[in-house]
């Protein structure tokens, strides 16, 4: 199977390929007062990584904004821990009044529940889609004073010093994108797991692991100050963030094509007027040139999407990930 990122870093392709499975929207009885209504009270943005991940990040920068647009406070509150899943089963159990908006990634939607045996929600049955938020290119990054300077460097010290080179995940983007370059490379390496990236990221600095292959938010202060590098992007095509760093397939690894992405959901039987209200707020946000700044500073392709589109999405990445956990050989917990 080509290693495919889940669309191509352009908005306007990626829209393209999920409206195909755009369906209608039929308004409610009573919508348009239920939808004036809402919200009366602060939303609460629930986070499934802790403070200064990716996606902590997207959704402090949301959280401003919303509030401003809807005239309500949306305080953002981090549930770290399982890889995403204890905010995931939260979200997936708020109540269905609106108050409850849930930010979520590959991890809690896709891949979480292709590696657990149990995840304990349905991603698909326990969640009313909004909006896409952002696909999201990796890198495969090391400590500044690593002996390689290249990928082909890398992957020729890592075969000289076989189990010696530890790795950090912090969640699901950079599980399938180490695997899929160890199962391609044929290289042996120690996985360390986190609780998030910001942690792994700490001792990435510190020497306690030799690698990760990670979404660019949480690493840009630290790739500004010099502390790590970047190898190699995982996407077909270079990023503009980091314009002089190859992709893995220039680097040499046919066919490694690979990405991570962002989007909101609330709990599932949440009024539709609802939902069709945020996701015109959030869509109105994403498409501003100062979003369309902000994401592209953290390596990120500002990307939204109707309710439709990314339930159909979703349905798809599940499909993927099934595909991505056999092929890697990413064992079930």
């Amino acid at each position: 199977m080509p290693m495919t990122s889940p669309c191509t870093l352009t908005r306007r392709r990626c829209l393209s390929t999920l409206g195909a499975l755009t369906l209608p929207l039929v308004a409610s009885p009573g919508a348009s007062a239920q939808e004036a209504a809402w919200p009366t009270r602060p939303v609460r943005i629930l986070v499934a990584f802790p403070a200064g991940s990716g996606t902590d990040t997207l959704a402090r920068f949301y959280s401003e904004r919303l509030a401003r647009s809807l005239g309500q406070p949306f305080p953002v509150e981090n549930m770290g821990g399982a890889n995403g899943v204890i905010a995931t089963r939260a979200a997936a159990r708020a109540a269905p009044d609106g108050y409850t908006v849930f930010f979520g990634t590959v991890s809690t939607h896709a891949a979480n529940p292709n590696v657990l045996r149990e995840p304990g929600f349905d991603p698909i049955r326990d969640f009313a889609p909004v909006s896409m938020l952002t696909i999201n290119a990796l890198a495969l990054l090391v400590r500044a004073d690593f002996p390689a300077r290249n990928l082909q460097e890398f992957l020729a010290y890592a075969r000289a010093n076989p189990g010696k080179l530890n790795f950090g995940i912090g969640n699901a983007g950079g599980l399938g994108g180490t695997h899929l370059l160890t199962k391609a490379t044929g290289i042996q390496a120690e996985q360390v797991t986190y609780r998030g990236t910001p942690a792994a990221m700490t001792d990435l600095i510190g020497g306690r692991i030799q690698f990760m292959v990670v979404d660019l938010g949480p690493a840009v202060p630290h790739l500004r100050a010099g502390t790590i590098r970047a190898l190699a992007v995982t996407t077909a095509r270079r990023i503009d963030l980091l314009p002089d760093v190859p992709t893995m397939q220039e680097s040499g690894i046919e066919g490694y094509d690979f990405a991570s992405w962002n989007a909101v959901w609330m709990p599932a039987r949440t009024p539709a007027p609802i939902v069709e209200r945020l996701n015109r707020v959030i869509v109105a946000i994403g498409e501003s040139e100062e979003a369309k700044r902000f994401m592209a500073g953290l390596g990120l392709t500002s990307t939204t999407s109707t309710p439709e589109e990314l339930g159909a999405f979703t349905a798809r990445e599940l499909a993927r990930w099934a595909r991505i956990v056999e092929e890697a050989g990413i064992p079930r917990e």
